[in-house]
């Protein structure tokens, strides 16, 4: 070996494991290296095998793709791909030395202890990320922390795919999704930023130098290549651009989150029929409802209503619920608007401080208590609980009155995190409420993991009492576990004085709904004796 090779494979190796040349083609005729340990086979054996025969599956058509177009002296952009042994990840590089027909690559090992697998999170049909952890990227780098910017956020939908892929056998379908995969995965800014968001729609988010009208051609030439007599697919595309008039950089970026989501979601574009007027009407409609949400937010226009919640036994009050409205707009869908978008922690936030400045009115009695819902979403934020914490610190003696109610409208990912929060808001002295119990499926494990006082049991237990023996029987269950771990029960929706009774005997501790009393402007409630003594006046047999 020259002095001069040697120097060259030297600096090769400072920074990678394996060298490998391929020549047109794909064929491999040389290698070097760390090649038994990275790739599990001697170099003798690589060499005249395919590319292929060294990366894992999923990765393959992305390989080919880049090494078809790797111009001359190019430099391949470094990717992180599977390799074919134990889905070990190696970092691909390479470069096309001229108008040389061979390319010179080089893996370099991924340290496990660093990253995780690198096909988790992917589409094993296309390579690209599944649509949960697309929007997990764009959460942490494409707005919330202030980042939207240049980059550029493409959905693609191939129509009419069922069809396609009944015509299609299962060799050539498989082709036609690699080649998809392949192709989103070279153009996007980074290899976590291309992804499938549904059967038959994708996303990439991309530089302004990507053509994305080549990339629709491209999409279609594959098809004609692997389907020649067919139909020519049709693709639509849509690039949404975030220079929203009136938004925040952070605002933005949760209406492309949001935009995504509904992208992902739909089935179907809807009755428009074109995809780009469709997701321009979305995201309209969606930079309306965040500006005018953030509006209210900001200029203090959310108001609270008060409900009051009572001993079954002798209908004395025990404390009131406080209900969040908003100008000119239902509260259940603003709520579960602001939650999609990552409003949801200022609404709670706004809602808690409304709360305590009730407790501090120079009309309120010392007895008054308070309960304010705190989504799972804003119980999963950081900067959501300090700012919470310092509130309550401030008024300490007050956090006694103030209870939480953790509403099971999103998942919580870390209960073990939240069990830890609970707890130091319980330390102060709050007392923890866990809302719409029996409704959702992380019900059960929620009052395993959670420090709670109470259960709010979900209303539509008490709308079908006596009408299933299956749910009267889930609902005696919900109320003896309750009793037995010393958690105390409410019941929702109580309308009729049938009702109560019914509850009583259940031994449910205490209820809210309009035989109570319904929403005010102001704590007020005046007991109307025991439940046996009668419906209480105005009262409504229906739940309204």
């Amino acid at each position: 070996m020259s002095a001069e090779l040697s120097r060259f494979l030297g600096f090769a190796f400072a920074n990678a494991d394996v060298l490998i040349e391929v020549r047109a083609g794909g064929t491999i005729s040389f290698a070097t290296g760390a090649v038994q340990h990275l790739l599990g086979v001697r170099e003798a054996t690589l060499v005249g095998q395919p590319i292929e025969m060294a990366i894992a599956p999923g990765d393959r058509g992305l390989v080919q793709r880049l090494l078809r177009t790797l111009g001359p002296n190019c430099r391949l952009t470094p990717r992180t791909v599977t390799l074919a042994v134990q889905n070990r990840a190696a970092v691909l590089s390479g470069y096309r030395l001229g108008s040389s027909q061979s390319v010179q690559l080089t893996l370099t090992k991924v340290n496990s202890l660093a990253t995780s697998s690198p096909t988790a999170d992917r589409d094993q049909q296309t390579g690209l990320v599944q649509s949960d952890a697309f929007q997990n990227q764009l959460a942490e780098r494409f707005g919330l922390d202030g980042e939207v910017g240049a980059p550029k956020l493409s959905l693609v939908k191939i129509a009419d795919f069922g069809e396609i892929r009944s015509r299609l056998s299962q060799e050539s379908m498989a082709r036609l999704l690699a080649e998809i995969g392949a192709l989103l995965r070279v153009h996007a800014a980074d290899d976590s930023l291309a992804a499938r968001l549904g059967e038959d729609r994708f996303g990439l988010v991309h530089s302004d130098a990507v053509d994305v009208g080549a990339i629709r051609s491209e999409i279609q030439a594959t098809g004609r290549a692997i389907d020649p007599g067919a139909p020519p697919l049709t693709v639509e595309n849509s690039t949404i651009d975030l220079a929203s008039p009136g938004l925040s950089r952070e605002d933005a970026g949760r209406v492309l989150l949001f935009t995504v989501r509904r992208f992902a979601e739909e089935e179907h574009t809807s009755e428009i029929s074109s995809m780009t007027d469709a997701l321009q009407v979305l995201v309209d409609q969606t930079v309306n409802r965040v500006a005018k949400l953030r509006s209210t937010i900001t200029g203090q226009r959310l108001s609270l209503q008060y409900q009051p919640i009572v001993s079954i036994a002798d209908r004395s009050l025990h404390h009131y619920e406080a209900l969040a409205r908003f100008p000119d707009a239902a509260a259940g869908p603003t709520i579960a608007f602001a939650e999609s978008v990552g409003l949801v922690q200022d609404v709670d936030l706004m809602v808690a401080q409304k709360a305590i400045d009730e407790l501090l009115a120079p009309s309120a009695k010392e007895e008054l208590k308070i309960a304010v819902n705190m989504s799972a979403a804003s119980l999963g934020s950081d900067i959501f609980v300090a700012a919470y914490r310092k509130l309550i610190n401030r008024f300490a003696f007050v956090a006694p009155r103030l209870l939480i109610e953790v509403t099971e409208s999103s998942t919580i990912t870390d209960l073990e995190r939240a069990a830890r929060i609970l707890n130091d808001f319980r330390n102060s002295g709050q007392v923890i409420c866990l809302d719409d119990f029996g409704a959702g499926a992380a019900s059960f494990p929620y009052l395993q993991a959670l420090p709670v006082d109470f259960v709010k049991i979900d209303g539509s237990y008490i709308k079908r009492l006596g009408q299933s023996r299956r749910d009267d029987a889930i609902l005696r269950g919900m109320v003896g576990l309750s009793r037995d771990i010393g958690v105390k029960t409410i019941a929702e929706m109580v309308e009729t004085v049938e009702q109560a009774n019914q509850i009583m005997a259940l031994g449910i501790d205490f209820g809210q709904g309009y035989l109570f009393g319904r929403p005010e402007n102001t704590p007020s409630y005046t007991p109307a004796g025991p439940i046996g003594a009668g419906k209480r006046k105005g009262t409504r047999e229906t739940w309204g």
